[in-house]
């Protein structure tokens, strides 16, 4: 018989008509929304900060539960048919299917059948469109027992969201029958299953560096975040019958402690993403900087003194992302990331793998030399074995309490910076296992201690070690010899002083504000209970003290001016301090964040040291002399005759900045152009600089001149890193500008485009054609898309400097970063009246920190109290000019 002939059986008949009772579906949803709201506000707005995340979550689950059964019911009533009728189960999955839902998430549910009719498709769309109406964004699917079965086989991702699942309503009998044929593929199918997810929780590191500490973290997919936690329960669940966890600690993956570590955490985290989406409205996972501040309070965090409430919630969000990324990354290792997953089902003891450092720790050796597990790891250079460390920290606090044992471990500390072999690792171990805390307690108060700026990349002990781990790379076999920074390593005989500095650098950001200065007495405490020797103590506390200064002098000043230079020197003190100063500024902008150490920042750097070092080299320091000394250092550079005339005359027409500032091959292009002035009106080249550009323009000088030049590079799409202002007597001048593209590689190609375009630019704002200030609003319009939304508040800084310079006064603003407020700021001082000589452009993350050197008219200082009023007024006035609020107005 045909299919087309087959008489139909009762299954496959046509459900019948809606039940005469049924009240309209209109106000079905209204009285179920009712309900649903009369269930949850009690959960949400009962909620306290020590509510727990299971239990939030569990409760509010238990409220879409009972929609659920109520949409389900009037789907199956709606064909006047019950769910045992049909033999239908609702099953939840996924994050519904652990009862661990939050405001906002998906409602996935599987609905499932002995066989498939017409019946169930009717009741099954019903269902699935009430979910909908309701509000719901629900999952979906609607499959047979014979359907499921195949999917489960085929499909890993099914297998996992069904690995959790649950009934919700419908028949148990088809629920049950689906909970077998789990069981069954899940026995049948484990090995490869868990290559599976253990590739993707490979893959999801690798996608996000490795790093739990994201400045905007995904509390869900990151390293650390609650999708490492499930991974570690997916891995038990396939391994028996007990819950997932407990089944890893019963095979010995989870070491003693660890499932209690992983349960707080994840507790933490579903809480906390409870609150991200309540505060969002919507399903959000991404914990922006706009959230932390909505979220820490409500989770219980206050400010306290100068630290504020969200970074108290930050640094308890580190510390438990730690825990879970720490013991995850070794139930991964321990398995060979999926290479060894048969170990999951062995009963063999653990085993060190190669690379891994596993001695018994004996009580007798621990009280003679309670470091010398780390002794023989800086020997060796191995990692130590996760056992190891556990039982480690359990003999620190059995074993080592005394103050004995406290005072042999300081002394051994010290021994352990005496070379760079292996130190970082070193470090770190005595990190993981407490040592550090034991010994250096400032350090307890240090972890996972999190700036909130969007500069700093990392917590403060974290970016020490990686300062720590810099400074060690460059005396590695395989570091470039060619490289300065590591001829300048090589020169220093003990790095105690360095490795020191590395790890307390930053220990006064306990205290708060001026972390530099508290951090130094810190120091010094700390450096003392170590019995460290009175030179080192001193070396180490100026380190820390001034570790900030040759980053400050070299991105926010400039050191062609020898007053500048003369007030960096007299800080530094010495030629030995400034080596070692240098390297500990190169290895902590390096350690900062990835994106904050840039070419050209290290040129600025090097370009610092060399000149200082060249300053205190010399025995004349007189700024006559040294103007000398440069300006037979460029004549050098000329041939004799006529050619090295025209070069001195030249010269003679510029300051004496000009002559500390530029090169013999720079003068000689500066004169070709001012040639070119006799036929044009305006002169522009260029050259690479590194990453950047080199922009240089030749004109007449002419009010507010550095201001147009500063707006013709803005709508160019060139940042400015630092410009330099020189005018000769005949008032010819002579603009250089470093520069980079705001977006984008800069080839040759793009870099004449954009050369061409200040050039043409400039020509049509000399011609009366262009309204430059129209043209920076629509730049800034156009890149506003870019910029980044709720992100930290700047207060707006405008202060002034009269005693680093010997001829011009230094204007320093602290501003939002965002396009135009250079022009903005530059147009505010030439408006005040004042010469702009030099200016220095650094942006840190989301702030513009800029410093100008300006003068006068006269050419005198700015030293009047009023004066300085007016100018901050004006600066201040050019700040709000350019922000968010008046970019988008225009």
């Amino acid at each position: 018989m045909s299919p087309r002939s087959r008489t139909p059986s009762r299954r496959d008949a046509p459900p019948p008509g809606p039940p005469s009772d049924l009240v309209p579906k209109a106000t079905f949803l209204d009285q179920a929304r009712r309900l649903f709201e009369s269930l949850t506000r009690p959960v949400v707005e009962g909620r306290t900060a020590r509510t727990s995340g299971r239990e939030l979550a569990s409760r509010y689950t238990r409220a879409v539960d009972t929609i659920v059964g109520m949409l389900f019911q009037r789907a199956a009533h709606r064909h006047g048919l019950s769910p045992d009728d049909v033999e239908m189960a609702v099953i939840a999955m996924g994050g519904y299917g652990r009862a661990e839902l939050a405001p906002y998430s998906d409602v996935d549910v599987l609905v499932v059948c002995r066989r498939r009719t017409r019946a169930v498709d009717a009741v099954a769309s019903s269902f699935t469109r009430l979910l909908w109406d309701f509000g719901f964004e629900p999952g979906h699917a609607v499959e047979s027992l014979v359907e499921s079965e195949s999917a489960l086989a085929e499909d890993p991702d099914t297998r996992t969201a069904l690995i959790e699942s649950r009934w919700v309503c419908g028949s148990r009998r088809v629920a049950r029958a689906l909970a077998r044929q789990i069981a069954r593929i899940r026995r049948r199918d484990r090995e490869p299953y868990l290559r599976r997810k253990i590739a993707d929780a490979c893959a999801r590191h690798e996608r996000f560096g490795h790093s739990y500490q994201l400045i905007e973290p995904d509390v869900k997919l990151a390293p650390g975040g609650m999708r490492d936690y499930h991974t570690l329960v997916w891995m038990g669940q396939v391994m028996g019958r007990e819950p997932g966890l407990r089944m890893l600690e019963r095979r010995g993956l989870l070491l003693r402690g660890e499932r209690a570590e992983l349960e707080a955490a994840y507790d933490f985290l579903l809480r906390l993403r409870i609150e991200m989406h309540l505060a969002a409205g919507m399903r959000q996972d991404r914990l922006t900087v706009d959230l932390q501040r909505r979220v820490a309070p409500a989770l219980g965090f206050r400010d306290r003194g100068e630290r504020l409430a969200v970074e108290y919630f930050m640094r308890r969000l580190y510390t438990h992302m730690r825990a879970v990324f720490r013991i995850t990354d070794d139930c991964l290792e321990e398995v060979g990331r999926g290479d060894d997953v048969r170990r999951l089902f062995a009963r063999r003891p653990r085993r060190a793998g190669p690379g891994v450092l596993n001695v018994a720790v004996r009580r007798d050796r621990l009280e003679r030399d309670p470091l010398y597990v780390f002794r023989i790891q800086k020997e060796t250079g191995q990692r130590l074995d996760r056992g190891l460390r556990r039982r480690l920290v359990r003999a620190l606090d059995v074993h080592l309490r005394g103050a004995g044992s406290l005072s042999r471990m300081r002394r051994g500390f010290l021994d352990l910076l005496a070379d760079d072999r292996h130190v970082a690792r070193v470090v770190r171990s005595l990190h993981d296992t407490l040592f550090l805390m034991r010994i250096v307690p400032e350090y307890q108060r240090l972890t996972c201690l999190k700036e909130y700026d969007l500069y700093h990349h990392y917590t403060v002990d974290e970016h020490s070690f990686k300062v720590l781990e810099h400074l060690a790379s460059l005396g590695e076999a395989g570091a470039d010899a060619t490289d300065p920074f590591v001829r300048l390593y090589s020169e220093i005989d003990d790095r105690r002083a360095l490795f020191l500095a590395a790890l307390l650098h930053d220990v006064g950001k306990i205290a708060g504000s001026d972390h530099a200065r508290s951090g130094a007495e810190m120091a010094r405490r700390i450096l003392r209970r170590l019995r460290a020797d009175e030179a080192l103590v001193e070396r180490v506390a100026f380190l820390v003290r001034h570790h900030l200064v040759m980053s400050h002098y070299s991105q926010r000043r400039d050191p062609a001016d020898l007053g500048t230079l003369r007030a960096f020197c007299r800080t530094v003190r010495d030629r030995s301090m400034l080596k070692h100063l240098c390297l500990l500024t190169w290895a902590d902008y390096r350690a900062t964040s990835p994106e904050v150490w840039t070419e050209w920042k290290r040129t600025l750097l090097w370009d610092l040291y060399v000149r200082a070092y060249a300053y205190m080299t010399r025995a004349g320091k007189r700024p006559e002399a040294e103007y000398r000394r440069r300006k037979r250092r460029i004549l050098d550079g000329f041939a004799e005759g006529p050619e090295r005339d025209r070069a001195l005359a030249h010269l003679d027409r510029l300051p004496g900045g000009y002559l500390l500032a530029m090169d013999a091959s720079r003068v000689a292009g500066h004169m070709a152009m001012v040639d070119a002035l006799v036929r044009e009106r305006i002169v522009v080249s260029h050259r690479r600089l590194g990453e950047a550009v080199e922009v240089t323009v030749v004109t007449r000088d002419a009010p507010g001149l550095l201001s147009t030049l500063c707006g013709a590079l803005t709508v160019c799409d060139l940042d400015i890193l630092h410009a330099w202002a020189f005018t000769r007597d005949d008032g010819v001048v002579i603009d250089v500008f470093a520069a980079r593209p705001v977006a984008g590689e800069l080839d040759d190609d793009a870099l004449a485009g954009r050369v061409a375009c200040v050039r043409s630019t400039l020509e049509s704002i000399a011609a009366d054609r262009v309204d430059l200030a129209r043209e920076v609003a629509r730049h800034a319009r156009r890149w506003a898309r870019r910029r980044r939304r709720g992100a930290m508040p700047v207060a707006p800084q405008v202060r002034f400097e009269n005693d680093v310079s010997t001829d011009f006064t230094i204007v320093d603003v602290v501003a939002a970063d965002r396009p135009g407020l250079l022009y903005h700021v530059t147009r505010s001082l030439s408006e005040a009246g004042l010469v702009i000589r030099r200016a220095t452009i650094s942006t840190e993350a989301h702030r513009a920190v800029d410093a100008f050197y300006v003068a006068e008219a006269d050419g005198s200082k700015v030293d009047d109290a009023e004066r300085l009023r007016e100018i901050r007024a004006r600066v201040d006035a050019a700040i709000d000019q350019s922000s968010d609020r008046d970019s988008t107005r225009w």
